[in-house]
């Protein structure tokens, strides 16, 4: 099976995380960072909240540093001192925001009082943020999952073939594909019925193209105008029909001489009508 792609965008969309850790100093006043944070790739940190007690006289010099040592190179990535010299024992509260830096520069933090005091009651939490979809094939319902998970194919040409079953992104695949193959199944039917709704207002155009004249035929007035125009085209349609053939008429009656001889028997047939017409009136002149 060919594998088609179709750069769709997601409608949905990541949110930024934003969370603390637990308190880092709970266990002692040094500590590994990677055990305090979730599994998240891209997690930054973006501040140190910090809190403690420390006992001593108001005539000691002393110091508190809260640092993180830099995990990729030396020195520190992340320092914080508070100096009470000349200054009695007290609570001390602060937040302390930075420029976000990622989790993986972070390497092991401690609390430490330089001079004379001792700490109590410590808290030092990490204010940290991600993105879920850093990552974005992690989630399919990441914006640029589909982007992603085309490029993952064509990077590994897996294009057109289907990925192994052991592909650390089968079932992601797997579900790409079926849900576009429904969205071209959804897409035919649109089609269909786009096709089918074009035709009936064809037909609907066609009936009332016509209705004029239903109305027409079934008008009995109307009905005995078109018959008599009807009528009135067949008689003028014969004479129409009828073809005459061309050419001249010669006369066909012949005069053997130039006298032209009295018919007797319509004279005679002429004496006996006015014979009739005299015996006729004679009646009434009596």
């Amino acid at each position: 099976m060919a594998l088609a792609v179709c750069l769709c965008p997601y409608s949905s969309s990541s949110e930024i995380v934003n969370s603390s850790t637990n308190n880092a100093a709970k266990n002692g006043y040094v500590w590994q960072m990677l055990n305090l944070f979730p599994n998240q790739t891209g997690l930054q940190i973006k501040g140190v909240f910090h809190q403690y007690t420390l006992d001593k006289n108001q005539g000691d010099d002393a110091s508190v540093t809260i640092k993180n040592k830099n995990a990729n190179g030396t020195g520190n990535i992340y320092e914080y001192t508070d100096n009470w010299d000349g200054i009695e024992g007290s609570t001390k509260i602060k937040y302390d925001p930075i420029t976000p830096s990622l989790l993986p520069l972070w390497g092991e933090g401690s609390i430490n009082v330089t001079g004379e005091g001792a700490l109590s009651d410590v808290t030092v939490n990490y204010h940290y943020s991600f993105d879920p979809c850093f990552i974005p094939l992690s989630d399919p319902s990441c914006p640029d999952f589909q982007a992603n998970l085309y490029k993952y194919l064509l990077d590994n040409n897996l294009l057109n073939s289907d990925p192994d079953i052991n592909d650390p992104y089968y079932d992601e695949w797997l579900k790409f594909e079926l849900e576009r193959k429904a969205k071209k199944q959804e897409e035919l039917k649109l089609k269909e019925a786009k096709e089918k709704e074009e035709e009936r207002e064809v037909t609907m155009e066609k009936v009332l193209a016509i209705s004029g004249a239903v109305e027409k035929i079934a008008d009995p007035s109307q009905q005995l105008s078109m018959l008599t125009e009807m009528a009135a085209v067949g008689k003028i349609k014969s004479y129409y029909d009828v073809k005459i053939d061309g050419g001249i008429y010669k006369d066909t009656i012949q005069l053997n001489d130039s006298t032209i001889q009295d018919n007797r028997k319509a004279l005679r047939n002429l004496r006996n009508d006015a014979n009739h017409r005299k015996i006729v009136r004679s009646q009434y002149n009596d």
